[in-house]
Order: structure tokens, then C-alpha cells, then sequence
């Protein structure tokens, strides 16, 4: 491994007669997400690599690909005549993309081994040592600003020189008029697709960011002096970029990490915007808000521009472990002024609050909240919103840097500090104990009870009327459905799942069955999946079995990774055979209706995996009644008779299709469901009292219907097509397969 830039120099003739090709690779919008278009940081590298070498620049971005259909990586490697490029910049910009880029690399180096491959990007910049290792895809990784040390990489392959191990940078351009106007005709590929995939466009006018923020990576690219654009330049840019997109009923973000921070430029930039009139639906900026007069608002209004800003915490003590600048009570009463002073103008605002940063604690997300309710839920209105995040830890950034520190002065307990490495960056990035008393879930409960209802109640008290009220409706809607009940479970699900894979199982067991935060999350959107279910299997509100659905907790009896799927009416599946399932609540509902199942009645659950229809039918019977299940898989009857503990069900390990395994007489049962498909009538059926009742599938010559049977009557009544799991028996292995049931065609709706 080396660092530092190679020895090519601008003079040296170029050893190579053609032009270098280069590909600048683009993975998609951070965390795999969509809506913006543009990959200006790429354009920007594109147009300066054209103007300062001999070099072929292609852009091609993977999200915007997949307009034309499934992306196929090969051949986008291999360029427009198939023959690949010389140099694949691959822009890892953030983390999040970490594992998708090293595959991308990965596929380059196996299919055009000669070329090199470059990373760039923040998490490149904080992290060199992750692609510059014996054995990795790259050859070259970029710290900071991509041109000058690209211009130097394309120059040493025209010198013949060889290129590997390298680390080049940082190297960055102090004097941002150096740049050439931006070249969109690198993004030609895209322009017809880009408004049906979408909504915001993207643009840098300045680069660097002074401020020392704990959790921004910003400082990962080493220079971190703030410079813009000459005006002149930037609104030409921007002119551009109209020209090439037409920027009617787009956003336009300017996506500088600290937009205008010198004030004689940002007051003359937006003069100049509001005389270019950009017939924008709205522009976005990010400024510190303690840059911000009532002189920056009028501007603002007056070139269609709204700010936004990093609240990040409305406690003063949190503010300071943030690292936020100057006197802190003062910061926060700039915020409230500028929120009067929005309002006062009928200018919109955006402001973000981090929840769950190192240090935070229950007092401290109560205050922070109390300080949102005062900004967005003022009597008087406001024309700001309000998005909510969790802690996310980043690489190259001073938290990170300094973890040791936060662990040891707060109790921090980062639990995948390397989180990029292990292929669930949503969950893991911010799986972190903020403090010693605030562990992750209380983290999330506490930020959910607080958060939730302001965010719930800005839109009535949105008072902004401007042109772009709906796209700012639509934010509020957006970060309200983020504090949902799909939102909250399905990091929870991955919670529970990680602690499994890390092989604290039993430990998430126990939790799991305790946690008040998860039974009010899978209750309620148990109750919104299953009502429209109930209402056309015809079961009112008062229906027994639509309340025992709705009040049995379905998340108890399903595998801990399976979370995020047990509030949804779907088959969860216990194995990886196929051989065992938990049912979807609607094929429960049915089988039990068919069944009459009542109070007071004894029924057998044959099948009956983790015993979640056990746990419905105990509910059905109530104390008069008795329940048993049985399951054939040891490892399933043992971990169902742990969840029916407290139910009134019991759950052994026996044959289902053995009644000398059953631990019961047939002749005292009332009804029998079995939860897999028969191959023919039941053999025990004639050990039934009179009037008991049978149900389950049963195989017909093309697929399974539902079947019911009455003793002693061998006849079944069958209805609709369903599809369950095969029978299995220990006491039929090896046997001739017994004749079926009666034929009927079927399709499998379960």
C-alpha cells in the first residue's frame, strides 16, 4: 500500500495513443432510497476531468437505470460498443452503500481485471483502509475532493505507470472558480426518464463546512474551509442545469453542507436568484440558523427559497455534547425568533432534531420535545416542519473518532461500530445505547411517545399558503408515517433479530414476550390487516374469533427475525423446507368458523408449530375448555408449550397423525383442526364422539380444498381452494401412500 499522489506529470507525453475511458459510477441516492436526480458531485467531476484530460467521461447512475428495466451490471461495464472502460470511479459516497460498492468493484475486477478501479466518497475519505487492503477490488482510493488527484490518476495510466494499493489526496480546489461550468450532457442517458423517477434535483454551489458537529462526517474529507462559487458562476449553474432539465415543478436542492456561510455572498446570490426567477416548485438550503437575520428571510422570500437547519436538540445541555458553536441558551432563542420571523414572512422552514445521540438521556429527549412543541405547536401557527431522526454513527465523524470517550463518560454502548460490514446499515447505524439509563428500545419508545404527537399535530397548524403547500403537506405526512406502527415494527423485528443472530435468543425471547411497546405496535396493525378480512369472512366486531385475533398476540408465536411480518395477514414459515408454517390469521379464522369452535369446547390443534392457533382457540373456549396442541418437531412443541404458558393451552411433541400420541381420548374432544393437508379422510375419524367436528385440507388431484367432516360421517363438506404445508408422519414413513380424498380442481389462496 502507498499514499500520495503518482509521479505522472501534466507534461509527460502520453504513452497511449487513444483516450482513456472512464466511467464514473453513481450506486444510487444514500441508503438505496429514490427522488432526486442529478449526482451533481459526478457531473462536476465528469465536466473537470473533461476540460483538464484527453479522457472519454461516461456517467451512469444505477438508480435512474432502472427506468429501462432490471440493470444488468455487465453490460453497463462493458460501455456502449463492449469495450469496457480504463478507470471506474465508483462513488461510495455514503456508508450505507458500502457493501453494494465493494460487489460492484468486485464484478468490475473479475470482468475487466486491467482497469482500475477508484473509490471516492465520504465513507472512502473516513474509512481509506477499507478498500486499500491485499486482495481488495480497488486499486485506488480518493480522501476528500475527487479532481485534481483523478486528473493525476488518468495522467499516470496515459504514462503507461502501474496503479495499485494507492491512496491519493487529500487534494482540494481552494478556488472554486477553477471549475468548469457543469456539463449535463454527462447525464443525457437520464433526461427523458428523470421526471417519471424523480421529484428533486440536486446542485452544489460551495463546498466545506468549519463547524465541528459530533455526528457529521463533513471533517472525513480533511479540508473543511468553507468556499463558493463566484455568483456569477453559481447562477449560470443554475441556468444550466434549467436548460438541461426544465426545472418546472421540480425541488431544487442545493445540497452544500453549509449553504452561504459568508454573508456578503449569500445575500448577493440570492438577489441574484430572485431577478434569474428559476420557475422552480421550490429551492431548499441548508444554513446554520444562527446565520440567519431578518434581512436573510426577506431574500429567501423574495428568490422562493426556504431554509433548513439543524436543530438537532432543543436541550441545551445535549446542544453542547453536540458540539453545537457559542452560547447555547441564545442558539435556541435564534430558533424561536426565526421561527416568529418565518411566520411573520410566510416563509417555510424545514428543521431536524437527532434523538439518541451519545449522552442523551430520558430527560433530555423530554426537553428537546418540549422545545419542538413551543416552535411548531405556537398558537399562532407556523410555516415550519419538523423531521425527526434517530442517531445515526457515522465514520469520520468526531463521535465516532472519539468512542471510547462517549462509553466511558456516558455509558454508550455502540453495538455494531463497524455497521457497514454486516449488510443491514438501516437498523444497525443507529442500534447504539445513547446512555447507561437509555438503552435502544426505550431510545425509540421515548422518541415515538414525545416526537409523535407534535409531528402528528403540525399540519393544522401549518400555516403557510404559498405555492408549494403541498410539497411541504406531503413532508409533514412523510415523517408522521415514519413514527407509525409499520415504521416501528419493522425496526423492532430487526432488534429482536440481531439479538438472535448474536446469539442472545433467549435472552430476546424473554424480552420479547414482556415488551408493552411491541404488543401496542403488532395490536394495532393486527386490527387495521385483519378488519377487512373479518368483514368478508363475515365476522362483526363482536365476533369471538375476530377478537381473539385481534387480542391474541400474534408476534409472541413467530421466529424472532419474522417480526416485521407477523401483523400481516401472510404464512410465516417455521422452516426452510417448507414442512411447517405459521398460518395466515385469515386461514385461522376460517378453519375455526368451519369448526364451530364455542366455549367450553375440547379441541385438538394437530400441527400446531409454535402454537399461535392454540393460543386462538384457548381464547375461543375460555377456562370451561381445553386446548391441545400437537406438534411432531421437538424443537417447535418445546418453544410453543413455552408460549402458551398463561394461555390455558398446552403443547406436546407427539405424531399428529398418531392418536396414541395425542396425550388425549378422541372420543373426548368436541372439534379437531389440523394445520396441514391431508392426504385422505382421517383414519381416527370413526374414534369421534357423535358431532365432533374435523377440519382441515385435504388433497384433491389438482391442488387442496378446505374440508369438514362430521362424525361419524366419512363424507367431507369441501370449500374453497387453500394451500398448506404437506402431511408428515412418523408412524406413515415407508408406507404406501393412501388413496385421496375426492378430486377437485384447486388453486392455493393461502
Amino acid at each position: 500500500m502507498s499514499s500520495g499522489a503518482p509521479a505522472a506529470s501534466r507534461n509527460r507525453p502520453s504513452l497511449r495513443s487513444r483516450r482513456p475511458r472512464v466511467l464514473l459510477l453513481w450506486p444510487g441516492e444514500m441508503g438505496g432510497g429514490g427522488g432526486s436526480f442529478g449526482a451533481p458531485q459526478l457531473v462536476i467531476l465528469g465536466s473537470y476531468l473533461q476540460a483538464r484530460t484527453r479522457a472519454e467521461v461516461a456517467i451512469r447512475d444505477l438508480q435512474m437505470e432502472r427506468a429501462f428495466g432490471p440493470v444488468s451490471l455487465p453490460r453497463l461495464l462493458a460501455g456502449p460498443d463492449g469495450r469496457g472502460y480504463d478507470v471506474i470511479g465508483i462513488s461510495v459516497y455514503s456508508s450505507f452503500d458500502f457493501l453494494k460498492c465493494q460487489a460492484i468493484a468486485e464484478a468490475a475486477k473479475a470482468r475487466w481485471p486491467a482497469a482500475w478501479i477508484v473509490a471516492g466518497g465520504y465513507h472512502p475519505s473516513a474509512r481509506p483502509l477499507d478498500f486499500i487492503y491485499p486482495g481488495s477490488p480497488f486499486d485506488v482510493c480518493v480522501i476528500g475532493e475527487g479532481e485534481r488527484p483523478m486528473v493525476k490518476l488518468i495522467e499516470a495510466f496515459e504514462g503507461g505507470e502501474k496503479m495499485h494499493g494507492v491512496i491519493l489526496g487529500p487534494e482540494p480546489i481552494e478556488d472554486l472558480a477553477e471549475l468548469p461550468l457543469s456539463d449535463y450532457s454527462l447525464l443525457e442517458r437520464y433526461r427523458s426518464v428523470a421526471r417519471g423517477r424523480a421529484s428533486q434535483t440536486l446542485i452544489y454551489l460551495s463546498r466545506g463546512c468549519p463547524f465541528d458537529c459530533s455526528f457529521c462526517m463533513e471533517r472525513a474529507k480533511r479540508e473543511v474551509s468553507w468556499r463558493p462559487l463566484p455568483v456569477e458562476q453559481a447562477i449560470e449553474e443554475l441556468r444550466i442545469l434549467h436548460r438541461f432539465l426544465d426545472l418546472r415543478d421540480w425541488t431544487l436542492f442545493v445540497s452544500d453542507a453549509l449553504f452561504g456561510m459568508r454573508q456578503s455572498w449569500r445575500r448577493a446570490l440570492l438577489e441574484a436568484l430572485a431577478q434569474a426567477q428559476l420557475p422552480v416548485e421550490k429551492i431548499w438550503m441548508l444554513i446554520r440558523v444562527d446565520l440567519v437575520e431578518d434581512e436573510d428571510l426577506r431574500l429567501f422570500d423574495a428568490a422562493g427559497a426556504s431554509l433548513g437547519f439543524g436543530l438537532e436538540s432543543g436541550d441545551p445541555r445535549m446542544l453542547s455534547i453536540l458540539r453545537k458553536a457559542g452560547r447555547l441558551e441564545s442558539y435556541l432563542e435564534r430558533v424561536e425568533r426565526v421561527g416568529a420571523w418565518t411566520r411573520e414572512r410566510g416563509v417555510p422552514f424545514g428543521a431536524n432534531v437527532i434523538v439518541g445521540h451519545p449522552g442523551e438521556t430520558e430527560e433530555s429527549i423530554e426537553r428537546s420535545a418540549a422545545f419542538a412543541r413551543r416552535l411548531f405547536l405556537d398558537p399562532k401557527g407556523t410555516t415550519g416542519f419538523l423531521s425527526v431522526d434517530p442517531f445515526r454513527l457515522y465514520p469520520g465523524s468526531p463521535v465516532q473518532a472519539e468512542a471510547e470517550r462517549y462509553t466511558e463518560r456516558f455509558g454508550t454502548v455502540f453495538h455494531r461500530p463497524e455497521w457497514w460490514q454486516d449488510g443491514d446499515p438501516e437498523f444497525l447505524s443507529e442500534w447504539i445505547d445513547p446512555s447507561e439509563g437509555l438503552p435502544w428500545e426505550a431510545r425509540e419508545r421515548l422518541m415515538v411517545q414525545h416526537f409523535g404527537p407534535i409531528l402528528a399535530a403540525i399540519e393544522s397548524n401549518f400555516v403557510y399558503s404559498g405555492a408549494a403547500r403541498p410539497y411541504f403537506l406531503r413532508s409533514i405526512r412523510t415523517q408522521v408515517r415514519n413514527m407509525g406502527a409499520s415504521y416501528r415494527l419493522h425496526y423492532r423485528g430487526r432488534y429482536y433479530a440481531w439479538k438472535r443472530y448474536l446469539g442472545a435468543g433467549a435472552e430476546a425471547w424473554a424480552e420479547r414476550r414482556v415488551d408493552p411497546a411491541l404488543r401496542r405496535i403488532c395490536g394495532e396493525l393486527r386490527r387495521e390487516a385483519f378488519a377487512p378480512i373479518a368483514e368478508t369472512l363475515g365476522l362483526g366486531p363482536d365476533d369471538p374469533i375476530r377478537r381473539a385475533i385481534e387480542r391474541v398476540p400474534r408476534e409472541r408465536f413467530v421466529p424472532l427475525d419474522a417480526l416485521g411480518s407477523s401483523a400481516r395477514d401472510q404464512p410465516i414459515a417455521l422452516d426452510a423446507q417448507g414442512h411447517s408454517s405459521v398460518s395466515a390469521m385469515h386461514a385461522y379464522a376460517r378453519s375455526f368458523a368451519l369448526a364451530a369452535i364455542g366455549s367450553a369446547d375440547r379441541v385438538l390443534d394437530l400441527g400446531g408449530g409454535l402454537g399461535y392457533g392454540a393460543a386462538l382457540l384457548a381464547a375461543l373456549v375460555g377456562p370451561e375448555g381445553s386446548v391441545l396442541s400437537v406438534e411432531l418437531e421437538p424443537r417447535l412443541a418445546a418453544e410453543a408449550a413455552r408460549n402458551l404458558e398463561g394461555t390455558g393451552a398446552r403443547a406436546v411433541c407427539g405424531d399428529a397423525l398418531d392418536p396414541r400420541s395425542w396425550q388425549v381420548q378422541p372420543e373426548e374432544l368436541d372439534a379437531i383442526v389440523v394445520g396441514f393437508c391431508l392426504e385422505a379422510t382421517p383414519p381416527w375419524l370413526p374414534l369421534l364422539r357423535e358431532g365432533a367436528r374435523i377440519v382441515a385440507p385435504l388433497r384433491c388431484d389438482r391442488g387442496q380444498r378446505l374440508a369438514r367432516w362430521i362424525a361419524p360421517s366419512p363424507e367431507p363438506e369441501l370449500f374453497e381452494d387453500v394451500l398448506y404445508v404437506p402431511q408428515r408422519s412418523e408412524a406413515l414413513e415407508g408406507a404406501p401412500e393412501p388413496p385421496r380424498g375426492r378430486s377437485d380442481p384447486a388453486e392455493g389462496l393461502e
